[in-house]
C-alpha cells in the first residue's frame, strides 16, 4: 500500500460511516420501540388470558412501584397485571385475611414491568384496563395507550389499542 491508497481508503470508509450511522441509530430506536410495545401487548394479553382461565376478572394498571396501581395515566414508570377475584378493580392481596396469598381466593400479581427507557407511554386518561371472565374489557370504548420515542422522528409512535372485545391492535403513526 502506498500512502495515497491508504488515505483514499480512509476517506471512503469515513464517508460510508458518516452516512450510515444515523440510519443505524434510527434502526436501533425503532427496534427498541417495537420491543417495548410488544412487552405491553404481552402483558395485556396475559391479563385477558388470566381472566378467562381463572373465570374471574383481571387488571393491567399503571404502576410506579410494581406493587400497587398508580392513580394516573403515565405508564412510563411501569405496570402490573393481577387477577381480580372480587372483580372490583382493587388489588386485594390478602382479601380473606388469613395472612397467606391464595390465588384462588385472593388477588395475585401475575406480571410486572419496570420503567420504559428513552420513550414515554401515555394512557391518555386511562390508568387501568379491566377484563371480565369472558375476556372482554369493562371499558365502554376502545382504550389506546401511546408509546412515543424520545426525540421522535417519522413513524416513531406506537398506538396500542385494546378493543372492548379484548383484542389488541398495534399501529404506527407520525410524531406529534
Amino acid at each position: 500500500f502506498t500512502l495515497v491508497e491508504l488515505l483514499i481508503t480512509i476517506v471512503v470508509v469515513s464517508i460510508l460511516l458518516a452516512t450510515s450511522v444515523p440510519y443505524l441509530m434510527d434502526f436501533i430506536k425503532n427496534n427498541r420501540l417495537t420491543t417495548q410495545a410488544n412487552s405491553l401487548v404481552i402483558s395485556i394479553q396475559t391479563a385477558r388470558n388470566e381472566a378467562v382461565k381463572r373465570g374471574t376478572g383481571a387488571v393491567i394498571c399503571a404502576s410506579t412501584d410494581q406493587a400497587t396501581c398508580a392513580a394516573d395515566d403515565n405508564w412510563t414508570t411501569g405496570w402490573i397485571v393481577y387477577s381480580d377475584v372480587g372483580q372490583d378493580g382493587n388489588l386485594d392481596l390478602d382479601a380473606n385475611g388469613d395472612g397467606t396469598e391464595d390465588c384462588d381466593t385472593d388477588d395475585c400479581i401475575i406480571r410486572t414491568s419496570g420503567n420504559i427507557r428513552k420513550a414515554t407511554l401515555d394512557g391518555t386518561g386511562t390508568d387501568n384496563i379491566r377484563f371480565s371472565p369472558d375476556g372482554r374489557t369493562t371499558n365502554n370504548a376502545p382504550t389506546t395507550i401511546t408509546l412515543t420515542a424520545d426525540n421522535c422522528k417519522i413513524q416513531q409512535v406506537r398506538n396500542i389499542t385494546v378493543t372492548t372485545q379484548g383484542h389488541t391492535i398495534v399501529s404506527t403513526s407520525d410524531c406529534p
